[in-house]
């Protein structure tokens, strides 16, 4: 007995093919009538006679071509198990699906694309935006979601959060994508940027993007002369000059552990699993970098629980906080002024504006990507040497120029805090 061909049809097909009955295997048939109209029909044969069900319209707009497979998969069984196939078709129809809200689907999406998130901070933004940003949607059933709704979501940020509503955005686009894969929904993505909210809301380029704030390299020398007097007492305060003489991001520099300096050639090694490129980078320290690190390493203890941590926070076994810098910030009043994050603005400021040095430098010393694929896969090497020049210059800049303020308080305790 000859096999039977299955999936005979191409989705291509479906919309193409012209006036007749063309068979996809299984019983399964499309119908294109003179008019062009098409439907899927399940044409099992019984005692030599064959029997015709209609399973829904096909093409654009109707039910799909792997949809269309799985109803006549399960019509077969029925006509296996000696059911009426109809008969089963119209119970399975007729009997109540339930639909997941948005909030049930987003916290399931959530669950299962965080183990591919590099940090708690990343996964936290996700489920704090799907919550609170977008609170109007959790309640609604996904298939019920429309444009109107997403609206109501994003337009109480759009203007106040460009970022965060960008971002927001972007994940409600990813949610209603798994709702469609799921089979919860059907059609356009409401949240659909390109050809859709494009034209319902102001593009990114004419509202304010957002950037942190950063204190105009002019200012550097003068500002470094106050945190120095701050550095006695607090651990803070030298992460932040580590931090600008190294134009590392915040994460970064308060997740250093001693593993990944190396003292004798003067290199900080960030991991990739600790970078936002996932790459890792290779940090040249210059001398009054190695001499913050000289100091931390006499506050610290390296027996206790934090003792991996350069920059240890207030309990043992745990960095400095988040808000560490912004407080520190505060603190010194320059909180309308500056970021830590912003600080790496005033270096690459100062590196384009003041300086012979490459733009490729100054790109590298934030760990940006720079150049087309072909041009990176060329660049093997990573500029460290010219890197360290670039560095020792910023650092000649931001040393305060005011008589004595180059010496550095040092506490009495062994382990400075903020």
């Amino acid at each position: 007995m000859a096999t039977r061909t299955l999936n005979k049809l191409t989705a291509k097909q479906v919309e193409a093919l012209g006036p007749g009955r063309h068979s996809d295997g299984g019983a399964l048939y499309l119908v294109v009538d003179e008019h062009g109209r098409r439907n899927w029909s399940f044409q099992p044969k019984s005692a030599g006679k064959r029997r015709e069900i209609g399973v829904g319209p096909a093409g654009k707009g109707g039910i799909s071509l792997a949809d269309a497979r799985k109803e006549a998969a399960l019509m077969q069984e029925d006509v296996r198990a000696g059911r009426d196939p109809k008969a089963e078709r119209d119970k399975r129809r007729a009997a109540p699906v339930k639909v997941s809200t948005f909030g049930e689907l987003a916290d399931e999406f959530v669950k299962s694309q965080e183990v591919q998130w590099r940090n708690e901070k990343h996964r936290a933004q996700w489920a704090m935006t799907l919550k609170v940003y977008a609170a109007p949607l959790r309640p609604l059933p996904v298939d019920r979601i429309t444009t109107d709704d997403v609206l109501k979501a994003l337009k109480p940020i759009w203007l106040t959060k460009p970022e965060t509503a960008s971002r927001t955005r972007g994940r409600i686009e990813r949610v209603l994508d798994a709702a469609k894969a799921k089979g919860f929904r059907d059609g356009m993505n409401p949240a659909m940027w390109r050809g859709h909210l494009a034209h319902l809301l102001p593009r990114r380029q004419k509202l304010s993007r957002g950037h942190q704030r950063a204190l105009p390299y002019q200012n550097m020398s003068a500002f470094m002369a106050e945190l120095r007097q701050r550095q006695g007492q607090s651990t803070a305060a030298l992460a932040l000059e580590f931090l600008i003489l190294t134009a590392a991001r915040s994460g970064e520099v308060r997740g250093a552990t001693w593993a990944e300096i190396d003292h004798q050639k003067g290199v900080w090694t960030v991991p990739a699993a600790r970078m936002k490129a996932g790459r890792e980078h290779r940090v040249p320290l210059t001398e009054r970098a190695s001499t913050i690190l000289t100091h931390m390493r006499a506050m610290g203890d390296p027996e206790a629980p934090g003792g991996g941590l350069v920059f240890p926070g207030p309990k043992d076994g745990k960095p400095l906080s988040e808000n560490a810098f912004a407080a520190l910030l505060e603190r010194m009043d320059y909180a309308d002024a500056a970021t830590a994050h912003g600080f790496r603005s005033a270096f690459r400021d100062w590196a384009g504006e003041t300086s012979q040095f490459p733009r490729e430098l100054a790109e590298g010393a934030l760990a940006h990507v720079v150049g087309d694929a072909t041009e990176r896969a060329y660049a093997r090497g990573d500029a460290l040497a010219k890197r360290k020049k670039l560095m020792d210059a910023w650092a000649g800049y931001c040393e305060p120029k005011s008589a004595g303020s180059n010496v550095t308080p040092i506490g009495q305790s062994r382990r400075a805090r903020a």
